[in-house]
């Protein structure tokens, strides 16, 4: 073997080490904070989530203390954005099973699908009404996106927002009551959070900051906050936001996206996926929980791939 050789083969290598230090380094960082500790009683409380399971997104769900990980993979169809029926009991989700992304339903152990949604666009971020009998969802037409709810058994299609332009409504979440519909929408010169009647009735602004982008939105089940990201100086973070005295507070403060925040049925923690692409912008994401009073967290999945929308059973 020649010198070149050596020195190319001796090269190599070196990257190698550099890049496994490297990825060591990252993940060090990356969990140094993961200092909450979950209890055996969660182990009866479930987090659904979409998963990037080979070449293809699929829908799996976890105990809340991060055990009991099970994947509904069993087909080559985009499945996500799963959400649980208020009794636990099924589970609305997105597919693209009759080649556009539709509503689908399902029982809780991935069974018994049925198509629920039949329209010639792409539509996401399905919510569940408290009382088990609408699904507000969004849906693109020409370029805007606006709120929509269905029956669950198909029936009574209604547009709830009007999009002018290229404006985005999106994100519907519910009140506790399921008397009001919270919504993210860009209609103005930012991204806001705006709040209307379940009808689509007495919409207004509910939070506007100059900074605010961002909008994921989930109302507790005590009715008393919401929580929502917002992108802050580069990247997305979490922030609660107090009905009562309009007061936010900041959650998360730190260079790693943070997102698409869902409470727990105690309205004491919240479950959120920390995405992390520092490292030769490889992009994946994780599940966490947090308790909002201390702010301590806890990973509760480790596959490096790309977790999202995580749902805490009610």
């Amino acid at each position: 073997m020649n010198s070149v050789k050596k020195s190319a083969i001796f090269l190599v290598f070196f990257i190698i080490i550099i890049i496994g230090i490297a990825y060591y380094v990252t993940q060090v960082d990356y969990n140094k904070e993961e200092t909450l500790e979950i209890g055996a009683e969660f182990s009866n409380e479930k987090i659904l989530y979409t998963t990037l399971s080979e070449s293809y997104k699929s829908i799996a769900i976890i105990n809340a203390d991060g055990s009991n990980e099970i994947i509904f993979d069993d087909n080559n169809y985009n499945d996500e954005q799963a959400n649980w029926s208020p009794d636990n009991s099924q589970i609305v989700f997105i597919s693209n099973r009759s080649g556009k992304k539709n509503l689908y339903i399902m029982d809780n152990e991935g069974t018994n699908i049925r198509q629920l949604t039949d329209m010639d666009t792409i539509m996401d971020y399905p919510n569940w009404s408290p009382d088990g009998k609408k699904i507000a969802f969004s849906a693109w037409n020409e370029g805007k996106k606006d709120i929509y709810s269905i029956n669950v058994d198909g029936s009574n299609l209604q547009k709830l927002t009007e999009a002018t332009g290229k404006v985005h409504n999106e994100y519907p979440s519910w009140s506790p009551d399921g008397e009001k519909i919270l919504f993210r929408s860009d209609k103005g010169l930012n991204a806001d959070i705006y709040i209307m009647d379940r009808d689509g009735s007495n919409e207004k602004k509910l939070i506007e900051k100059s900074f605010f982008d961002g909008g994921y939105t989930d109302w507790s089940p005590d009715g008393e906050k919401i929580v929502f990201t917002t992108y802050i100086e580069g990247s997305k973070e979490l922030y609660l936001y107090y009905l009562e005295d309009e007061n936010m507070v900041r959650l998360t403060d730190n260079d790693i996206y943070e997102g698409y925040p869902n409470w727990s049925p105690d309205s004491k923690k919240i479950t959120f996926i920390r995405y992390d692409n520092r490292f030769l912008n490889v992009k994946y994401a994780e599940i966490h929980i947090m308790d909002i009073e201390n702010k301590k967290t806890m990973q509760i999945t480790d596959n490096l791939k790309r977790e999202n929308y995580p749902k805490w059973s009610n």
